[in-house]
């Protein structure tokens, strides 16, 4: 089977290592990327990516590759108290040039199983930039909407930007 055949021929999933950090980070810096996320300036995309890096060291962040470059992360943000121990937010990211071949899809299917047989999750969740075109990919991946908020950021211009809250049962 050529690659055309198989878009997800050379793609590998490993957990998350420190050593993943710089790609994080450059793919927060393009401007293509980050307009989705609320970082905006190089300080604070390095705090996501301290933050978001951290938590490699509980084996709940999947890193993909492809022919052994990483091409995108997804991680499941652990609640540290038992009573919300049963659900978690997720926070998901593709470098562009890997975008539309399947590789998001197939990180959402891999927290999924991590999430459910490792740590016992019932409930995942997310949220995202209202216009983000990724809704797509979640709504395929069985998420649905479950609440909104039009006032989250205040873009430099003055106007604002909403999100959208979504979940799915696993």
């Amino acid at each position: 089977m050529t690659t055309e055949e198989n878009p997800l021929a050379g793609l590998d999933m490993r957990f998350t290592e420190l050593s993943d950090a710089p790609y994080l980070k450059t793919w927060l810096m393009d401007t293509s990327v980050g307009r989705w996320f609320p970082m905006d300036d190089p300080v604070e995309i390095d705090d996501a990516v301290n933050r978001w890096i951290s938590f490699c060291r509980y084996r709940c962040s999947l890193t993909a590759t492809y022919n052994g470059t990483p091409c995108g992360i997804v991680t499941l943000y652990l609640q540290p108290y038992r009573k919300l121990a049963h659900q978690c937010e997720f926070g998901i990211i593709v470098a562009p040039e890997y975008r539309n071949r399947g590789f998001g899809t197939d990180l959402i299917k891999n927290i999924e199983h991590l999430g459910k047989t490792q740590f016992n999750l019932e409930l995942l969740h997310l949220q995202v930039y209202a216009n983000n075109p990724a809704i797509r990919l979640y709504q395929r991946c069985g998420y649905r909407e479950f609440g909104n908020q039009a006032q989250w950021i205040k873009e430099r211009d003055g106007t604002y930007t909403g999100r959208i809250f979504m979940e799915k049962s696993i």
